[in-house]
């Protein structure tokens, strides 16, 4: 069975269309809704053409569905599952545009994924606190990068992440582990929320708009990365204060498969 790899919006969009179209070939694209998103909202219209350029099949997994699929059935998702799609070719026209319904289903997740996220985490920057962190521990925010990223590491413990979740009501805390997509989604956003500390460590530090909604999209992105154990991704800056998905991705799967412009070539 071929691999199930989540696509990362700036991995299509710096990938030359051929190898897109051979990777395509060689493993099950994943795409969230935050793909979705991203993409038509993408303006001027040529940078969606360059994007899609090459992106022969995938299919598109929406999150939040699966994680409510976990708590109504007390079982952890296994495999991730969805029917093959492909976009069709109208979508590259410069004049194209998205229809009312499908308008009103990119609003529907902004109103309902992107805003809920950035008022969290707009709280999280205000009251200097993360759920299931002691003040004591999140003096490490502040300390050297080794001692930080000794601090995101705990999230790698199922004791903690369970924990978080009973301090969140989830039904099922005592049994998540690392199978559950819950659980991947835990660690996704709270390491976010740590990431957002160490970036506004002062009163008053100017909180981009832009950019946390860009972290909404990748939670999602690293999600499906932890799930599966693989990610394609543009996202690679060795600046620690970037913490770019690479960084993010290797801190909770060490050897899990990750795929980049530079080196899409050793997987074709």
């Amino acid at each position: 069975m071929l691999p199930l790899l989540p696509l990362d919006k700036s991995f299509a969009h710096a990938v030359g269309a051929s190898d897109l179209a051979a990777l395509s070939r060689k493993c099950i694209f994943l795409v969230p809704s935050a793909f979705y998103y991203e993409i038509f909202d993408t303006k001027p219209a040529i940078k969606r053409r360059q994007t899609l350029a090459g992106l022969e099949s995938f299919r598109r997994i929406d999150i939040d569905s699966l994680i409510r699929q976990e708590k109504a059935t007390g079982q952890p998702i296994g495999e991730v599952k969805a029917p093959e799609l492909h976009f069709i070719p109208k979508v590259l026209d410069p004049d194209w545009a998205l229809s009312e319904e499908e308008a009103a289903v990119q609003k529907q997740y902004e109103d309902h994924v992107v805003m809920p996220a950035l008022a969290f985490w707009k709280d999280v920057i205000k009251e200097r606190q993360i759920i299931g962190f002691s003040t004591e521990e999140l003096k490490a925010i502040a300390a050297s990068p080794q001692e930080f990223t000794g601090l995101c590491q705990w999230l790698r413990a199922p004791e903690r992440i369970r924990s978080i979740a009973a301090l969140l009501s989830w039904p099922h805390a005592t049994t998540l582990d690392e199978g559950w997509l819950y659980f991947r989604h835990l660690q996704a956003l709270v390491l976010q929320a740590l990431v957002l500390l160490r970036r506004h460590q002062r009163p008053g530090d100017l909180v981009s708009q832009r950019r946390l909604e860009h972290d909404v999209h990748d939670v999602e992105y690293l999600t499906l990365g932890l799930i599966t154990g693989h990610l394609a991704t543009n996202e690679v800056s060795n600046d620690f204060n970037n913490f770019s998905l690479q960084w993010r991705f290797r801190l909770f799967r060490p050897s899990g498969v990750l795929i980049t412009p530079a080196n899409v070539k050793n997987f074709l």
